[in-house]
């Protein structure tokens, strides 16, 4: 007779979360794997020009990447005198892909979005394994969910991916914080000395001390709560972690007293007032959290849910204060909205909406296992036995979340756009344009201007307005409805007398 092999409700328990693994890193992948390949149809665009425009003269003259590297150096402390101190942004842009040759701007995504997932990647991985010792499978779903979240419903993606001006000035300044807060974590862990990991925060803490103002200021307040926490433990680095949130703040304070903020900031006429700003930063931080808590993200915290609360019930915090600790997560993230009040830009473009995303999946995230924590406690106060997912519960919960996130995804809207699809995500948007050969046009009069702009026997150019351009690039310029006028910045860039937009005045 055949013998029939029983298997244990917690085997199909862990069958389900495999299978739930899988499916989270194919979700990733699939959204992901657009926003590269379209990358290699993408050019320079704007501030690229204007902040790289000497470099980009040093490079065309000696083809020396010594050279290139010097005259970025004094480009960086001509732009602290007449715009802004944000040394670690303005650095990286001057030495932005396309100044050594446009064919390369494919570069920028490469280098944002991979440095995105890898930093948050490893972030999220090392609180799961190391702050709530989480197993492999579930780490996976729990990075991959993330990442996915963070990269196809973020505010603008154009801006954080696909500009490398505006993304490594707030999307590669976040992924460096990302990466500092692992290290902290480890750094935490770690009984001996550690003078390798301190040589890595003090690297990144100068970087963050120096990149955008918002994110520096977010970035300080972390590491000042942090270092309250290491001194209330009695951390044994609880010294050396406080010299490195002290370096930052130094670092911080050297941005933000550069002279051309008050140079930029008379440019703008900006005269918000340090207290409306913060009261503003408060409004409008929590108007964010309430918009940004879509379905999507609803349903990526219900697929979760099982996970954090068993990892939250046997992990060793006590989750004591929910309400006071949420209250200062809530408080640490309104004040990155702080600096952009200030200065007169309201909360900031898309590159900064951005990073006001990605600190939202973090707290939603730190949020929802800290709740978890505290009822997981509550009951263990009141001798309650833990509710018990069985295999069935868990596979029904799978199911659930997965029509949620299907829902979200088919019904999500942009507030500029009039109809409601997947074609808005970042990756959905990305393949459409790839498919319907729009990416490959914007690549072909791009090229065609870029070849007028190179030529050295053209003084003067005449250069059309393109007919497509993909949504998840920056929009083209030279349109009648352009926001600004780049023609001087294309100008001075390729050292022309004068360039022409078709249909437009001739100067």
């Amino acid at each position: 007779m055949e013998q029939t092999t029983m298997v244990s409700p917690a085997g199909k328990a862990r069958f389900y979360v495999k299978i739930l693994a899988i499916f989270s890193a194919l979700l990733l992948l699939l959204g992901t794997l657009p926003l590269y390949t379209i990358s290699l149809y993408n050019h320079p665009y704007y501030d690229d020009y204007g902040f790289s425009s000497a470099v980009h003269d040093v490079w065309v003259q000696t083809h020396s990447f010594q050279e290139a590297f010097s005259a970025a150096v004094t480009s960086t402390k001509d732009v602290r005198n007449n715009w802004q101190g944000t040394y670690t942004g303005t650095f990286l842009s001057n030495l932005q892909p396309g100044v050594f040759s446009e064919n390369l701007y494919w570069v920028t995504t490469f280098f944002l979005l991979t440095a995105f997932l890898l930093c948050f990647g490893f972030f999220i991985t090392t609180v799961s394994r190391h702050l709530l010792h989480i197993g492999k499978a579930e780490t996976v779903i729990l990075v991959c969910l993330s990442l996915f979240l963070m990269t196809q419903f973020l505010p603008d993606a154009s801006e954080a991916f696909f500009w490398f001006n505006g993304g490594v000035g707030n999307t590669f300044i976040y992924s460096l914080l990302a990466l500092s807060l692992a290290l902290t974590i480890r750094f935490w862990h770690i009984k001996q000395n550690a003078p390798g990991l301190i040589l890595a925060l003090a690297a990144l803490t100068t970087l963050l001390g120096g990149g955008s103002y918002g994110g520096g200021l977010f970035g300080l307040l972390i590491f000042v709560t942090i270092t309250v926490v290491f001194y209330r433990k009695k951390n044994s680095h609880r010294f050396d972690f406080a010299g490195l949130t002290f370096w930052f703040l130094l670092c911080f304070l050297y941005s933000i007293s550069a002279a051309g903020n008050t140079v930029r900031a008379s440019m703008i006429g900006a005269d918000v007032g340090v207290v409306k700003a913060v009261l503003q930063s408060l409004y409008y931080g929590m108007a964010l959290l309430g918009s940004y808590t879509t379905l999507p993200v609803l349903a990526v915290g219900l697929v979760l849910s099982p996970i954090l609360w068993k990892a939250a019930k046997q992990s060793p915090f006590s989750f004591q204060h929910p309400i006071w600790v949420l209250l200062l997560a809530a408080g640490v993230y309104c004040a990155q909205l702080t600096p952009p009040l200030y200065s007169g830009v309201f909360i900031g473009g898309g590159r900064i909406t951005d990073t006001y995303y990605y600190s939202y999946i973090m707290l939603f995230l730190f949020a929802e296992t800290y709740v978890l924590g505290a009822l997981a406690r509550r009951r263990e106060r009141l001798s309650k036995p833990a509710p018990a997912l069985t295999a069935a519960g868990q596979k029904g919960l799978i199911l659930v979340s997965a029509c949620l996130l299907a829902i979200g995804c088919i019904g999500y809207k942009p507030n500029d756009e009039t109809l409601y699809g997947p074609m808005h995500m970042a990756g959905g948007a990305a393949a459409l344009s790839i498919l319907t050969g729009e990416a490959a046009q914007y690549d072909r009069e791009m090229t065609a201007r870029e070849a007028l702009l190179n030529d050295a026997t053209q003084s003067t150019v005449t250069l059309s307005p393109l007919t497509a351009v993909p949504s998840v690039f920056m929009d083209d310029l030279l349109s009648p409805d352009a926001a600004y006028d780049v023609l001087p910045v294309l100008s001075a860039y390729y050292h022309k007398d004068a360039i022409i937009v078709e249909g437009g005045e001739t100067p």
